[in-house]
């Protein structure tokens, strides 16, 4: 059971390779409130990719692909957390403000 489950997480770690979720910021002028009106939207974007390294030995080798297995297994749920609260506490200042303006 173990090793369908490594070979499962060793797909999706290759899969996610360098993949980070990155906050995106929009504005658009209101002309009736006379204000700018923001967002944040988020995105998937990759930032790198698996290195072909030159090794000196076996186990330098094993260490690296471990290293960029890690990397990029976490990478994009940690980029995730930190994008969404982001946007979650910017969208909803960004809502207060036109919520003073529409009352």
């Amino acid at each position: 059971m173990a090793k369908p489950l490594l070979l499962l997480s060793t797909l999706l770690c290759v899969g996610l390779t360098g993949c980070i979720v990155k906050p995106n910021f929009e504005s658009s002028y209101h002309s009736e409130c006379n204000i700018t009106q923001k967002r944040i939207t988020l995105s998937v974007e990759e930032v790198a990719e698996f290195d072909a390294r030159a090794c000196n030995g076996k186990h330098d080798c094993k260490a690296a692909i471990v290293t960029q297995f890690v990397t990029a297994g976490l990478s994009l749920p940690v980029s995730a957390i930190i994008s969404g609260s982001i946007a979650l506490v910017g969208n909803s200042l960004y809502w207060l403000q036109e919520e003073k303006c529409e009352a």
